[in-house]
């Protein structure tokens, strides 16, 4: 994710920045530094209350008082994870009924079919989907499943991909489907019945998700790709303060409004790109000379034809022959980058029956080129150079 890939199912895929018309920007929020708006917690607060309910508030009031330090923390302004747990069933005070019984669980990501009908409603509803678009096949395929192996790791943190349920007297109302890294919570995707649109479910989720972060010691919430073109997608950046993966030095970038200009008037926003373009337009314009001049022309045009793209399509693109290398793919290492940072000869493949070898023991390895995608060494320099060196250097490629 830190390099621009997303997960699908089973698909691991980076959008291509230079040639879409909507280009897809990796996004991380650090959960310790989340400062969720009014409209977030005002979303939260009427959610609360409606599962609890008035009479249950009045009464937990009553015979609950808050103590001082309760009182304090409360006055010291908004606290997320206590707000996200507070209608949950577990956290109510006893011997006070309210109006709903709230679980949320996080479960393995397998499929049910309690699940799926959830899953249909959904689709209908907000994707108006049809009987042709809706399967369960599909739905195990998108949604369930994932390669991402569930595992605890040493500090009890838990990893993999779940489902994150949401159940309101005993019904399945909601479904968050997360990947759960070391580093970062990541939302795949999120569901929730009809009957229930009036809730604001996905600021509810957002919240959540950027609690679970925060509670277990996640660091980040990673909430997809921002599309700024896509007003529908914008929301993501009112979850602030919002950091953008710049594909041009794989540097993170604060979401503000120097890179939003930039996403309204560039063909794809990289803030270290503008700079390196601002740098050589201010050397082209120093000169004082007919020979100052003269000699800075070259500046200027680099400057302009920064935002040239070979094969400005993606259909023109796949069908050139080129490889990644040389496409100047946002994202992708550049083959002086990748013969620095990764050694070719000695990445692994995993051979049936063979075992792992380094690659320079296929016979074939030494007639390759790593810029001629036909070829052995082609494909695996087009891997590395996607993903990157540190992934290139442990993984071990297997074609079987």
């Amino acid at each position: 994710m830190d390099r621009g890939w997303r997960r699908s199912g089973s698909l691991l895929y980076i959008p291509d920045a230079s040639r879409s018309c909507c280009p897809h920007y990796t996004i991380r929020l650090l959960a310790s530094e989340f400062k969720p708006s009014r409209d977030q917690r005002q979303a939260l607060n009427r959610w609360n209350r409606y599962v609890t309910g008035e009479k249950y508030l009045e009464e937990s009031s009553k015979n609950f008082p808050k103590t001082k330090e309760e009182k304090k923390r409360q006055n010291e302004g908004f606290d997320l994870i206590s707000s996200v747990h507070e209608a949950e069933s577990p956290n109510l005070k006893p011997g006070i009924d309210p109006d709903h019984q709230l679980e949320v669980s996080l479960e393995p990501d397998k499929f049910t079919e309690e699940k799926f009908e959830l899953f249909d409603n959904y689709q209908r509803h907000v994707h108006h989907d049809g009987d042709d678009d809706i399967s369960r096949s599909g739905f195990k395929r998108f949604l369930c499943d994932s390669p991402i192996v569930r595992r605890v790791d040493a500090d009890g943190k838990r990893l993999g991909s779940y489902h994150q349920c949401y159940r309101l007297n005993g019904r399945l109302v909601a479904m968050a489907v997360l990947d759960l890294l070391p580093h970062a919570v990541s939302g795949v995707y999120f569901l929730y019945h009809s009957d229930f649109a009036k809730w604001s479910f996905g600021k509810l989720s957002a919240l959540r998700e950027a609690a679970l972060a925060l509670e277990d010691g996640y660091n980040y919430y990673y909430m997809g790709y921002y599309i700024h073109c896509c007003r529908k997608m914008r929301y993501k950046g009112d979850y602030k303060p919002q950091h953008v993966l710049d594909l041009n030095n794989m540097q993170w970038q604060p979401l503000n409004d120097e890179l939003r200009h930039l996403m309204e008037t560039r063909k794809w926003a990289s803030v270290s790109k503008e700079r390196e373009r601002q740098s050589l337009l201010r050397a082209a314009d120093s000169g004082n000379s007919d020979a100052d001049v003269q000699e800075q022309m070259p500046n200027r045009a680099l400057a302009e034809a920064m935002d040239d793209v070979l094969y400005p399509t993606p259909l023109e693109a796949m069908h050139s022959g080129l490889s990644l290398l040389q496409l100047g793919m946002p994202g992708v290492m550049t083959l002086e980058t990748l013969q620095q940072a990764v050694d070719l000869d000695n990445m692994k493949i995993f051979l049936k029956n063979a075992g792992v070898h380094p690659t320079q023991n296929i016979v074939s390895w030494d007639t390759g080129s790593p810029l001629d995608k036909t070829t052995l060494k082609g494909l695996f320099a087009e891997f590395a150079a996607a993903v990157g060196p540190v992934i290139a250097r442990d993984a071990i490629v297997d074609f079987s």
